[in-house]
């Protein structure tokens, strides 16, 4: 979900305790602003580890090459199977 969509959600009795619709679309920006510093960012999910590393983007096609580097060899073993298909 976007920062605009969350603010709406998380946010709404903060923005419509504002008086005019003026100072609601300024408490509303005020809010979208401090929500993608606070959460919209890919340190919140590595502080977390809910990520195993953060890249730069200019380093992708770096960290993409050495993943399928690593997995040129890999091969899949799968179990035997236990009941073959029933001709119907």
């Amino acid at each position: 979900m976007g920062a605009e969509g969350a603010v709406e959600v998380v946010f709404r009795k903060e923005i419509n305790e504002a008086k005019d619709k003026e100072a609601k679309k300024e408490r509303r920006k005020e809010l979208i602003d401090l929500y993608r510093n606070t959460f919209s960012n890919p340190y919140v999910a590595g502080g977390t580890r809910l990520v195993d590393d953060i890249i730069e983007p200019a380093q992708t096609r770096r960290y993409l090459a050495m993943a399928l580097e690593a997995l040129q060899t890999k091969r899949e073993l799968r179990p035997a199977k236990k009941h073959g298909l029933m001709p119907l």
